[in-house]
């Protein structure tokens, strides 16, 4: 999934994919993908990867990348509530690296379960996703955050 489709998409869960705010942070050395501004200087911090990429599948090199992000973002004082990966997915070794980096706060979607997860919400009485479902785990199932959706 590119870039642009997951924008789209968390455009449409209701988030503020702030491309402006992405541009001021960005420099040479660090590229971030989508920033989602929650407000009062808290972000999500999202890094795509497709299977072409060679590398995505170490997570030594993502977390590296991840948190060179986050520094980033920190030192123009916003607080980073979490980082999301969106990839097409991930292998087992890959998930029990990322369990055990705890500085990250990062968690783990493919591609398909962000576009299951859009679908579902726009059958639901939300207008705005409820960003909080994002926050509760490594790997992020689109079967529980669509039971959550839906109640």
């Amino acid at each position: 999934m590119t870039i642009y489709i997951t924008k789209s998409i968390f455009k449409k869960l209701g988030f503020n994919v702030d491309e402006k705010l992405r541009k001021s942070l960005n420099n040479q050395k660090n590229k971030i993908d989508i920033i989602i501004n929650l407000g009062n200087n808290e972000l999500i911090i999202v890094e795509c990867k497709t299977i072409k990429e060679a590398g995505y599948n170490k997570f030594s090199s993502v977390s590296r990348q991840i948190k060179s992000y986050i520094e980033l973002a920190q030192s123009k004082d916003f607080r980073i509530v979490k980082s999301l990966l969106v990839a097409p997915d991930f292998s087992e070794d890959f998930e029990k690296e990322c369990r055990e980096e705890f500085d990250l706060n990062l968690s783990l979607i493919t591609a398909e379960s962000l576009l299951k997860i859009l679908f579902g919400f726009k059958n639901t009485k939300h207008k705005q996703f409820p960003y909080k479902l994002l926050l509760k785990d490594v790997r992020i199932s689109e079967d529980w955050v669509l039971k959550a959706i839906f109640k």
